[in-house]
């Protein structure tokens, strides 16, 4: 047998080879005719290697490939395997009912605190009609539709905190009144202890419009009125509140003192002024529980007792200068788009502007500054105009911040919301003094200021 027919009965072996056809040999070659593309086109490959034909037929007819038979073949050469098949999960996807996705839609507005017309956008109906839902399409409300779910959910909600409330002994109230695009509002929590699991619960009782002055009447009817609105007149046992003058004087004239109690259980009969007692003006129209002061509030004014203190020493000027520069490069940064991009720039982060209700920001604010090298810093404030800081206030603002650290680190722990209870209110400050008061020998400028601070959280 010639060289050619052996090479062809060989080719003949390899399980892909109708779909060529043999045309000849050429020393240690072969040349074929491909079957499967239009003409007549040759391909070469070795005499005993069909490597270059399988490359061919998996880069041009993987199809015709994948949909070959499987059979035994001599040849030392194998098929490309299949590719793996993909996962089907449409079987596995779990349906939701019509209840459930409404509670859902809720549920996202509600939290993330968005207009009722999310529900009418079309780009909202077009996520919600991916999501499989049991039996029939579930129907996608408008908004009116929504607004009255969103009511019955409420009321459903308010009985069930009610009930929770009737199997409760004690609950503390926090009342709040804060000021948002011209209008005023009137926040209040509850707080209690499970008696039978001894964990802590919690809720929200009321975020309402307050109209007019707020004076101390006003609050305590306001008061007053969510409380009784629950049933909870006879079972809190303190409202907390911030330092405000209203709340304070509201709690001192409307409070039920001891002496209220012993005058109810005195049998004798007592002669009052009905005209006075119908008065609008009469104090005695309202009882609240006692009161407390927060206490991180009552931390936070911390801040103002020291700044009055630098205000009236030595270090006056100082602290004048140095933080007057701090506020102008603030206030450049904050209005000027060029200069909050050469910040950016340069710094590689931006300044924090502090806030005037949180003093930790002011905190923040001048920590971001001293963390610049002053080299850096001062070349910033030549280029925003603005005078240069000098080593003596750039060390001064650095022991600032190392001396009010500890309060920064208190703040935030009797902020918390979740992990905040009455017991860790002495810890911490027995913590914050002891730190505070290691931090003397390390300063130069503010040496006498960690006394200061000690002295104002003892009083």
């Amino acid at each position: 047998m010639s060289d050619s027919a052996e090479a062809r009965a060989c080719f003949m072996k390899w399980k892909y080879s109708r779909h060529f056809t043999f045309l000849k040999q050429a020393d240690k070659n072969i040349t074929v005719i491909r079957k499967l593309c239009p003409g007549e086109k040759k391909l070469s490959a070795a005499v005993n290697s069909t490597s270059n034909l399988l490359k061919h037929l998996t880069r041009q007819h993987r199809q015709s490939l994948l949909s070959e038979p499987s059979s035994s073949s001599t040849d030392n050469t194998a098929a490309t395997p299949a590719k793996q098949t993909k996962l089907d999960f449409t079987s596995a996807t779990q349906k939701v009912s019509e209840g459930e996705l409404k509670k859902m839609i809720a549920g996202y507005v509600v939290e993330e605190m968005l207009p009722l017309r999310t529900v009418e956008s079309l780009s909202f109906r077009c996520i919600l009609n991916k999501i499989p839902v049991c039996g029939k399409k579930a129907a996608l409300h408008d908004r009116k539709m929504f607004s009255a779910y969103l009511d019955k959910c409420y009321a459903d909600m308010e009985m069930e905190l009610k009930e929770t409330f009737e199997s409760l002994e004690y609950i503390s109230t926090t009342a709040d009144i804060w000021t948002s695009h011209n209008k005023s509002f009137l926040g209040m929590t509850a707080h209690w202890i499970d008696p039978s699991t001894f964990v802590r619960g919690h809720a929200a009782l009321a975020c309402k419009r307050v109209r007019g002055r707020h004076t101390h009447d006003v609050i305590g009817n306001e008061i007053e009125q969510v409380h009784s609105a629950y049933g909870l007149n006879s079972k809190v046992t303190t409202t907390v509140t911030d330092n405000r003058s209203n709340f304070i004087k509201a709690f001192r004239m409307f409070q039920k003192s001891d002496s209220d109690e012993e005058l109810e259980e005195d049998d004798e009969v007592t002669f009052i002024d009905v005209e006075q007692t119908l008065s609008t003006k009469s104090e005695g129209q309202f009882s609240l529980p006692p009161h407390l002061r927060c206490a991180s509030h009552t931390l936070n004014l911390i801040f103002h007792d020291v700044e009055k203190w630098l205000q009236a020493n030595e270090a006056k000027f100082i602290y004048r200068s140095a933080t007057s520069k701090c506020s102008a490069m603030w206030t450049k940064a904050n209005r000027s788009s060029v200069a909050s991009e050469l910040v950016d720039n340069f710094f590689m982060k931006k300044l924090i502007v502090p806030v005037s209700t949180r003093w930790n920001s002011f905190h923040h604010a001048l920590s971001r500054i001293t963390d610049i090298p002053l080299a850096e810093l001062n070349t910033v404030c030549t280029q925003f105009g603005i005078k240069c800081f000098t080593d003596r206030e750039y060390l001064f603002l650095k022991e600032y911040c190392i001396v009010l650290k500890p309060l920064t680190v208190a703040l935030d722990i009797l902020q918390g919301e979740e992990n905040c209870y009455f017991g860790i209110l002495l810890p911490t400050l027995e913590i914050l003094i002891s730190r505070t008061l290691a931090l003397q020998d390390e300063l130069k400028l503010t040496a006498s200021l960690p006394d200061i601070i000690v002295k104002v959280i003892y009083i």
